[in-house]
């Protein structure tokens, strides 16, 4: 394992920075309205976009997650990019971004290491917009595998990076009442580079009512499509649907589950996520929405476009970095740091898929609601994830502020808990990380002996899928998802498609029953598959 001495929470210096001086944030309002999908649509550049919102009827202690949606644009003159993979940090530094991460290197240290090192090299800049935490910043995802660096099973992800973060210095802020912001990063000791930022800041405009349509979000009636996937809300397959292909097929699955029952039974773990992975199909000869002079021509944009009509989440996210596409709709926060020190954590456990018919879709909310098993797994995870943030976080810090609410989304009801701490002042974000992953929710419980189970049983690296998306932002604050719900396409040089999987699975516990979680995994595929025009296939 690489060595990670001097990778604390403890309190560690950071650059400081007075107004008027060195690097800097600049905010300019935009005017009229701003849809980050036409913007995400007319630039050929990588990017991530956190692209937040909630169904109607969510609960109001939803409401904070979905506040704001971000597009962040990684080919700015301060742009700096850290990719891990095959256990090497790369690092790729543009010459006006080397007075503070050092010039492009290969280093053979851990990745988490590397991270915190990043991260205290970061200029730290003040929060631009009250209620709003990103001030440019480091984004994009850590993988599952990253797990390894503290005592996960010692795998690599197939085929791409385990972690590909992006330092940005533009991005354009929109808060759920409409309200936009461009943010650059502007240096008095490089003055072309900052004003090349303040050129694209400057060139921004709203976009125009016919892109508008084709790329925002529509409403969309059929709860049969959203929720069940399936026609009238049957048990009977749309065989218009293409097949994605599961890994290994039903059965095995549920051998597996009563693998793990055995486990459970014999001591080894009280719990163990238990996933696997679908194979879905490509359809490159679906047009691109905005097929018109000036578009980009990202099809697997226009393709999570399609996905996000019908599935409003709050962290949702679409990232094009490299040679990754990466749609994701989670509705799960891993952990949210403050710049102030407070952080929590939001497990997702329990999940019961939504109902066509609403006085059915009514009991089965209650029935998980009320469910014991299904409190039982929640309260497990909330447990690991208390002793998770009590390692970084002051002593007698850490509280349960909410435990197995429900709520509702698209095409689930889950249970939802809140774990609350607060951090040394200065505490090292990517200690406070590294001593949660991978996300509880998708490991079980004790999070060694289970995620070890849960990696025989699978046989293969899960990759972008049960790691985390988000941010670490320039003032301080860290917010990321749990990469769940999400379609991960792995492209040729050529821009072909290589692979294109969707994840799923779910907690098994001593109670569980091999067929209940197998319709489980397949409700949790139905937000993504269906936009793709297909269904789960085992």
């Amino acid at each position: 394992m690489d060595d990670l001495r001097g990778l604390t929470a403890e309190a560690v210096p950071t650059p400081s920075v007075e107004e008027g001086a060195g690097p800097r944030l600049e905010t300019r309002r935009l005017d009229g309205p701003v849809d980050l999908a036409v913007l995400a649509r007319r630039t050929t550049a990588d990017l991530v976009w956190f692209d937040s919102a909630l169904p109607e009827g969510a609960p109001p202690s939803a409401g904070l997650r979905a506040a704001w949606s971000v597009l962040a644009l990684t080919d700015g003159p301060f742009a700096a990019r850290f990719r891990h993979q095959d256990r090497v940090a790369r690092l790729d530094v543009s010459p006006a971004a080397g007075s503070w991460f050092g010039s492009s290197r290969v280093e053979d240290r851990a990745a988490f290491a590397v991270l915190d090192d990043l991260l205290q090299r970061t200029p730290t800049l003040d929060a631009p917009v009250d209620g709003c935490a990103f001030a440019l910043g480091w984004v994009g995802f850590l993988g599952y595998e990253l797990g390894r660096e503290v005592d996960g099973p010692d795998r690599t992800a197939d085929g791409h990076a385990d972690a590909d973060l992006r330092f940005v210095d533009r991005a354009v802020l929109v808060r759920g009442d409409g309200a936009a912001w461009a943010l650059t990063l502007v240096d008095d000791d490089e003055p072309d580079a900052s004003a090349a930022n303040r050129a694209w800041s400057a060139g921004l405009c709203g976009a125009d009512p016919d892109d508008r349509e084709l790329a925002a979000p529509e409403p969309h009636d059929d709860l049969a499509d959203r929720a069940t996937g399936l026609p009238d809300g049957g048990r009977e397959p749309d065989r218009s649907l293409l097949e994605a292909c599961g890994r290994v097929d039903r059965a095995a699955y549920e051998r597996a589950v009563d693998t793990c029952r055995d486990e459970i039974r014999e001591g080894n773990a009280f719990q163990v996520c238990l996933t696997t992975a679908f194979a879905v199909p490509d359809v490159p000869d679906v047009p691109d929405a905005l097929d018109r002079p000036g578009a980009a021509g990202d099809r697997h944009l226009a393709e999570y476009l399609r996905i996000r009509r019908s599935d409003p989440v709050p962290f949702g996210a679409y990232l094009r970095t490299g040679d990754l596409r990466i749609a994701s709709r989670s509705p799960e926060r891993f952990l949210r740091i403050h710049a102030d020190g407070g952080v929590l954590a939001e497990p997702i456990k329990g999940t019961r898929p939504r109902h066509v018919d609403p006085v059915e879709d009514a009991v089965v909310r209650a029935d998980l609601s009320t469910s014991a098993k299904d409190r039982a797994e929640n309260v497990m995870i909330v447990d690991l994830l208390r002793n998770d943030l009590q390692r970084t976080a002051r002593p007698g810090s850490v509280r349960v502020e909410r435990l197995c609410d429900v709520e509702t989304y698209a095409s689930v009801h889950q249970m939802v808990s809140t774990i609350a701490g607060v951090l040394a002042p200065g505490a090292s974000r990517a200690a406070v990380v590294r001593a949660a992953f991978p996300p509880g929710s998708m490991t079980g419980a004790p999070k060694r002996s289970a995620t070890a189970i849960a990696d025989r049983l699978e046989g293969a690296p899960r990759g972008v899928y049960a790691g985390a998306i988000g941010y670490f932002s320039a003032s301080g604050a860290v917010d990321l998802s749990v990469a769940i719900r999400t379609l991960v396409t792995v492209l040729h040089p050529d821009g072909s498609v290589r692979r294109r999987t969707l994840g799923a699975g779910g907690a098994v516990t001593w109670s569980s029953s091999p067929e209940d979680e197998a319709d489980e995994v397949e409700a949790k595929t139905v937000s993504v598959l269906r936009g793709v025009g297909a269904a789960a296939h085992w």
